[in-house]
């Protein structure tokens, strides 16, 4: 509903006065100093690639681990709906970045790094562990931030495109920690198939 709503508001413009005056409060006169040097490395550390391999060599690892094909499945599912519904949007919305460019994989909204980031390494918690405690969501609230601060002094997003790339993100997390194939990929193979039996 939030993702929506903020979706709505950026759609119709809305938000825009905000996200200009913050990018300029953020990155004032488009100039490159200490806040950028700080904080925008972490958009190449934490990069989407990096993040769907992390997810894609977890996966397969819990697959050996467990001896069952259903990690390796679960983790290709979270990737493949996560990067499509991105795409996807970004071709629909076209919004040009802070500095007018829509690139030739979509605009800006939403922000396909922030997306990668949660869903990958939260997706990395999901299929290793059954049940995740809250404390082990600090390493991918860290992760999120420090890819935000990047996105946002650096002027690579406008702030409501990281609020819609955090918000979409959530919503495929969420809806993927209730599927049953997520419930299979944390089975080991001797209890799935006994659980198979009549």
């Amino acid at each position: 509903m939030l993702f929506l709503a903020n979706t709505a508001l950026v759609a119709t413009g809305v938000t825009q006065s905000f996200d200009a005056r913050a990018v300029h409060a953020l990155r004032p006169g488009d100039m490159w100093g200490p806040s950028q040097l700080r904080w925008a490395p972490w958009m190449s550390r934490l990069r989407p690639q990096h993040m769907y391999i992390a997810l894609a060599g977890t996966s397969l690892l819990m697959s050996v681990w467990r001896r069952s094909p259903w990690p390796l499945a679960f983790g290709a599912v979270l990737a493949g709906a996560s990067a499509g519904l991105t795409v996807l949007l970004k071709f629909v919305f076209e919004r040009p970045d802070p500095h007018g460019f829509v690139t030739p994989t979509g605009g800006s909204y939403p922000s396909g790094h922030i997306i990668a980031v949660v869903v990958c390494l939260g997706g990395c918690l999901l299929v290793v562990w059954p049940r995740v405690h809250w404390w082990l969501w600090t390493p991918v609230v860290t992760a999120a931030a420090l890819m935000s601060a990047s996105l946002l002094t650096a002027a690579a997003h406008w702030p409501t495109d990281v609020l819609g790339g955090v918000l979409l993100a959530l919503v495929v997390v969420s809806a993927s920690s209730r599927l049953r194939l997520r419930r299979r990929a944390c089975e080991s193979r001797s209890a799935t198939e006994r659980s198979a039996r009549p």
